[in-house]
C-alpha cells in the first residue's frame, strides 16, 4: 500500500542514524553488521533532509510472521521458534514486493522521485512515522511484521 505522508507525519530522530544501529541484539553484540560497511547505512548514508522533499509517500506492507514460523516449523520440526522466524527466509521477498510497488508508483509520477528503502538509515523514526498514519508496528513482532519505505521528490 502507498499512503501520502504530510511533512508533520515524518518523525526524524538522529539516533536512527547510528546509535540505534549499534544497539546489540541476539547474535550481534555490536549491533547491525551493515553499520559503516554499506553506502546506504550510517554513517555514509545521507540524512533525510538532504535527499528528499515533499510530496512524500509511505510504502508499507504487512507480513504474516506467525504463518511463516508455523510453516517453517512443519518443514523443520527440530528448529527453534527463533530459527523459524529468521528474516533470512522471508525478508527479501517482502522488500522486493515493496520495491516493485514503489517503482511502479514512481514511474507513474515521473523521474524526480526516489525511494528510500531503509528510511531509518536516513534518520527517520519509522515506528513513530507509521503510527502517525495509523500503522502500528510491534517492537518484537510475534504475528505481523511491517516493512516500510518512503518515496519523496529528489533534492
Amino acid at each position: 500500500m502507498i499512503i501520502p505522508l504530510h511533512e508533520k507525519d515524518i518523525v526524524l530522530d538522529p539516533r536512527a542514524r547510528g546509535p540505534w544501529c549499534k544497539l546489540p541484539y541476539p547474535g550481534h553484540s555490536r549491533g547491525c553488521p551493515n553499520y559503516g560497511k554499506k553506502k546506504t547505512c550510517p554513517p555514509q548514508s545521507k540524512p533525510f533532509i538532504y535527499l528528499v522533499r515533499p510530496p512524500f509517500f509511505l510504502v508499507a506492507r504487512p507480513f504474516n510472521l506467525w504463518a511463516q514460523a508455523t510453516r517453517m516449523k512443519k518443514l523443520h520440526p527440530s528448529w527453534s521458534d527463533r530459527q523459524c522466524r529468521n528474516l533470512l527466509y522471508w525478508q527479501k521477498s517482502i522488500i522486493k514486493k515493496l520495491r516493485d510497488e514503489a517503482n511502479v508508483f514512481i514511474k507513474s509520477k515521473g523521474d524526480d522521485f526516489i525511494l528510500l528503502e531503509v528510511p531509518e538509515a536516513n534518520g527517520v523514526n519509522v515506528f513513530k512515522t507509521c503510527e502517525n498514519v495509523n500503522i502500528l508496528l510491534e517492537r518484537d513482532p510475534k504475528k505481523i511484521v511491517w516493512k516500510a519505505m518512503i518515496i519523496g521528490k529528489k533534492i
